[in-house]
């Protein structure tokens, strides 16, 4: 019986010496085994995270409006700055008093299992203190606003949005120590590498950091990289900025490591930066080391798609400048937009929102921006609507042409009197108490050029009246009025975004109704109707109508094509807008381009004073205008277009925000950008 049972020990035994055997061979002859997998999982903190570098906006010429640059920064393992975090310990407590039970021994059992590493922590703090010529305590306050605070609240927040996302936090767990505990409990990637602490602004610091952090443990000198727009003020409305990475940017990706956003990394907050971020967002690196300390993976760092835009930032420049000078602008420091369209192309040209912002310090003064009464931050090309006002009038003669409402030689009386109770008035009328109908009885009377020219209100609210409110309200939205004027991100970056929603421009649509302020893009037959009262005062640009710029200059450029609308586009790599034909033709046309003419070439024509010494004309530059002048609000407004001999058509708006009187506030503006377009080649002279 005893022999029996020695050889059923000995067999088993050797069974089991034979498995350990197979199993040591595996592990050997696999490195990438089960074992060998947990034992990475041990060394998971010496894990290298690569950075992700940013693609680059660039404008049509490929000049670099922004751009990551390469930067060096101290960065602490967060092993080590999580002890100046008391929420860590106050964790820890929580975690050991749900273990063992409430004790007074076991504050300080943690404080003696941590020791080692606090004492290495406060080595740090003196050495970054002596460093950089701050106290222990100011390096202590940085570490955890700039490293703790952050990772702590991303771990606040994933405790909430598994435990209880359909109830606030704090009524779910109203304890606040139960809050901690399970905050505590929650494991991020960026709890396991070095946070960055402070970058240096030279090589010199560097060099100096690398002397005096040389054998520190849980100091790292790391190379990374920043946002930088070297053009500062220049397109700022339009290129956005940066902001750091929170939480909620991980809402569509949360269970995706690579996709999710880490904590020290930024997303686009407005702008291009905003609309092309998933083109331009690089993808992270990574170096899985093993239990040697070998490197069993590498994944390499993708970097971002640069995005190249239409504008041309030296005309940009050039145009800002005129609008920033007080010698050649009348409401210097009034908020201001200019948008300038190459017709052929749709490409728009220079983007001008005024006031403007240094897009290097945006994140850092943005509460500031917001509290400023001129609202730099708004987007005025697109995302800001006004009354048209005259402006407008090229388009109404236009629809009221095709309707067969008027014909090009009929009067329609502008006379020496007030108009009646409820019409609009004709500021000649009311300045020199003379209509258009004396000022133009030499020259076939207040027909249509003629009204266009000297922009009479008799004429075009009256003709506005004859239109009907559904017929007028589809010529204003076939002409882009009453629906976003940019032209959508394209296909390649709308491709980018995957299952995630996407990102488009903060536009306005503006307003073609009469009572509700919808400004929404929605289409024509969902719009509320012009009340036929009302009609008379959308005639002059005027009432509850409401354009944007960009608007305002898509319309002219359909005027300029012939009648064919197209909006415009931004991103280089769109495919223009097909548009379509809005049913206009020459003939139809011929009358509003003579009267347009007539506005800057003509004696008499509102804009004419402007251009007079020019010379665009004499060396083969033709341009057609309108001058525009609300009130309450004040606004002034030229729009129009220039063609040269070979064809070369731009189209352009100017918008000057409290101003009196389109042709002194605007015109000028607008004759300098004519000279801006030939002087940098859009535009050739003979």
């Amino acid at each position: 019986m005893y022999n029996k049972r020695l050889k059923i020990f000995a067999l088993f035994c050797g069974l089991f010496a034979i498995i350990c055997v197979i199993r040591l061979g595996c592990i050997q002859l696999n490195s990438r085994s089960v074992w060998q997998g947990q034992l990475e999982k041990i060394r998971t903190g010496t894990n290298k995270i690569l950075p992700a570098l940013r693609g680059r906006i660039l404008d049509r010429n490929g000049t670099v409006l922004a751009a990551d640059e390469a930067r060096f920064t101290l960065c602490i393992d967060y092993k080590y700055a999580r002890l100046a975090d008391e929420r860590f310990w106050q964790g820890q407590l929580q975690r050991d008093i749900r273990k063992y039970g409430e004790s007074d021994a076991l504050a300080e059992k943690i404080r003696t299992e941590y020791a080692d590493d606090f004492n290495e922590l406060n080595k740090i703090i003196l050495k970054c203190a002596e460093f950089t010529n701050q106290t222990f305590e100011q390096v202590k306050t940085q570490i955890n606003e700039q490293i703790n605070e952050p990772i702590w609240q991303l771990r606040y927040y994933l405790a909430w949005k598994r435990k209880c996302p359909n109830q606030k936090f704090e009524i779910a767990y109203p304890v606040e120590n139960d809050r901690l505990l399970l905050a505590s409990d929650i494991d991020v990637a960026e709890m396991h590498y070095s946070q960055e602490l402070f970058k240096f602004e030279n090589d010199d610091e560097v060099l100096a950091a690398q002397l005096k952090f040389i054998n520190t443990p849980g100091v790292e000198i790391r190379s990374g990289s920043e946002r930088i727009y070297p053009y500062k003020n220049s397109a700022a409305a339009l290129i956005g900025w940066v902001r750091p990475a929170n939480p909620a940017d991980n809402e569509n990706f949360a269970d995706n490591e690579d996709l999710r956003y880490m904590t020290g990394e930024v997303t686009g907050f407005c702008g291009i930066e905003y609309v092309c971020e998933p083109s331009l967002r690089g993808k992270r690196g990574k170096i899985i080391y093993n239990i040697d300390n070998e490197i069993t993976s590498k994944t390499e760092t993708t970097f971002g798609s640069d995005v190249k835009l239409t504008i041309d930032i030296d005309l940009q420049q050039k145009i800002e400048s005129l609008l920033k000078s007080p010698a050649r602008n009348q409401k210097l420091g009034q908020p201001a937009a200019v948008v300038v369209v190459d017709v052929n192309s749709t490409d728009i040209l220079a983007y001008i929102s005024l006031p403007d912002f240094d897009l290097n310090t945006a994140r850092r003064n943005y509460s500031k921006l917001l509290a400023e009464a001129n609202s730099p931050i708004i987007d005025r090309v697109i995302n800001r609507h006004y009354p048209p006002g005259s402006s407008a009038k090229p388009v109404m003669l236009a629809a009221a042409l095709a309707e067969r409402k008027i014909i090009p030689d009929e009067i329609i009386s502008c006379p020496s009197t007030p108009a009646p109770k409820g019409w609009p008035r004709c500021l000649i009328e009311r300045t020199s108490g003379t209509g258009h109908d004396q000022r133009w009885a030499d020259e076939g009377g207040n027909k249509a050029r003629n009204a266009l020219k000297g922009s009479c209100n008799c004429y075009f609210s009256h003709l506005a009246a004859r239109i009907p409110p559904p017929d007028l309200q589809r010529w204003l939205y076939d002409f882009g009025f009453g629906r976003t004027a940019l032209l959508l991100t394209d296909e390649k970056i709308l491709a980018s975004f995957a299952d995630r929603p996407a990102r488009q421009f903060i536009q306005t649509a503006g307003i073609i109704s009469s009572g509700t302020l919808n400004t929404q893009d929605i289409v024509l037959e969902q719009r509320p109707a012009i009340d036929s009262a009302e009609r008379r005062f959308f005639g002059i640009g005027q009432g509850n109508f409401r354009a944007t710029p960009l608007q305002v200059a898509n319309a002219f450029a359909a005027l300029a094509r012939g009648g064919v609308f197209k909006r415009s586009r931004i991103i280089a790599s769109q495919q223009p807008d097909c548009g379509f034909e809005t049913g206009l033709n020459k003939q139809i046309l011929a009358p509003v381009y003579e009267g347009m003419y007539a506005v800057v070439n003509e004696q008499g024509g509102t804009a004419h004073n402007q251009f007079a010494d020019s010379g665009f004309e004499y060396n083969g530059i033709k341009v057609f205008g309108k001058t525009g002048s609300t009130e309450r609000p004040f606004n002034a407004w030229f729009a129009g277009f220039a063609v040269d001999s070979a064809g070369r058509t731009i189209a352009f708006s100017v918008l000057i925000e409290n101003g009196a009187s389109g042709s002194k506030d605007a015109g000028p503006i607008a004759r300098d950008i004519v000279a801006f377009l030939i002087e940098t080649g859009y535009l050739k002279e003979n």
